[in-house]
């Protein structure tokens, strides 16, 4: 038990040093991080003032107001901003296992799956967490919700749930490149249909919403937690909603161990 806890901690000191020299090399070119999060910046804004202005007229569409809707938006813009931050790395897998990349990670006596995950910082996804917890924070004031000590406790617990649920769908989809060479398309599937996490599920038919929370389950990002936070749900039952990312991230790790016995390097 000790060893096992001595090679983690190894491993993760090594993680850490890889990403704090990854992000010095980002800082060679101040100007270029600058860029990216002024373009951040901009997305994040724009699209901000489009849903509202789009939304303005709207009282209420299937029980959802547009404060609400705001703050399901912003919620989930976090988690997934969570999610980029430590996880983006992860989408090279493809990439690394069609060109024989990977073979450089195996070989190092650190987890590759903890160094592919420090292996990259996005340096822009800070603006998309200032921005959805403003919004977020924002609508929960519009809202009227009941923010109490109980719901204080639960957002956090429920940022990382859902930033789990988003890493565990990424890996799981990625992973099978070790059997499908050619999977980036479906990984790109996956990140546009990130987007369907924004919307209430009471906006879908009820086949698709089962969907949702099962193969695909973008329900878990934020439509069930934000059911709590928003005050239209009491039950305790929700409480266990954090727990669907650890939960999903084991077997897609499961998944990435099973493509890593069968890998055979590309040969050349």
């Amino acid at each position: 038990m000790a060893e096992t806890v001595a090679q983690l901690w190894k491993s993760a000191g090594i993680a850490l040093f890889a990403t704090r020299m990854n992000f010095r090399s980002h800082l060679v070119h101040p100007g270029e991080v600058l860029l990216a999060n002024l373009g951040a910046l901009v997305q994040a804004v724009s699209g901000a003032a489009v849903f509202m202005l789009a939304l303005s007229a709207s009282g209420v569409v299937h029980g959802w107001t547009l404060a609400q809707w705001a703050a399901l938006t912003g919620f989930t813009t976090v988690a997934r901003a969570l999610w980029n931050t430590v996880f983006f790395g992860t989408l090279d897998i493809p990439n690394m296992v069609r060109n024989g990349e990977l073979d450089q990670y195996l070989v190092r006596p650190v987890s590759p799956l903890m160094l592919i995950l420090f292996s990259k910082v996005d340096t822009d996804v800070w603006i998309e967490i200032v921005i959805g917890s403003g919004m977020l924070g924002g609508a929960l004031y519009a809202s009227e919700a009941d923010v109490t000590g109980p719901v204080l406790v639960f957002i956090p617990l429920a940022l990382a749930g859902s930033a789990l649920v988003f890493a565990a769908m990424h890996l799981a989809v990625t992973a099978l490149s070790f059997w499908l060479r050619q999977d980036a398309m479906l990984s790109m599937l996956i990140w546009r249909l990130d987007s369907f996490g924004q919307l209430p599920m009471s906006f879908y038919p009820k086949w698709l919403v089962v969907v949702f929370s099962s193969v695909v389950p973008f329900a878990f990002v934020g439509y069930y937690p934000c059911l709590y936070i928003l005050g239209k749900t009491d039950s305790a039952l929700v409480w266990f909603v954090p727990l669907a990312g650890p939960l999903l991230f084991f077997p897609a790790v499961y998944l990435w161990r099973r493509g890593i016995d069968r890998y055979s390097s590309t040969g050349s």
